[in-house]
């Protein structure tokens, strides 16, 4: 009987630590600092993929092509 108890109270113990936790942690994140530096890098994240994208669409042809090297012609 005196170890139903014992369990039932360290079970309550945790359930309640872990809710107090759950509750700072959501507050802190919710905090305005954080949710600016949230928002901040998923603004940079969105700009990345963007210009990424756009790069991959770009086609190669304007891109300058590579001088040809023709070192056999030029020794002697």
């Amino acid at each position: 009987m005196l170890e139903i108890l014992i369990t039932l109270i360290l079970k309550k113990s945790v359930e309640i630590i872990l809710v107090l936790l759950l509750k700072k942690i959501w507050a802190w994140l919710l905090r305005d600092e954080s949710f600016q530096r949230l928002n901040h890098f998923l603004k940079m994240q969105i700009l990345a993929f963007y210009l990424d994208w756009i790069l991959l669409k770009k086609s190669l042809k304007f891109l300058p092509e590579p001088a040809k090297e023709n070192d056999s012609d030029t020794s002697g």
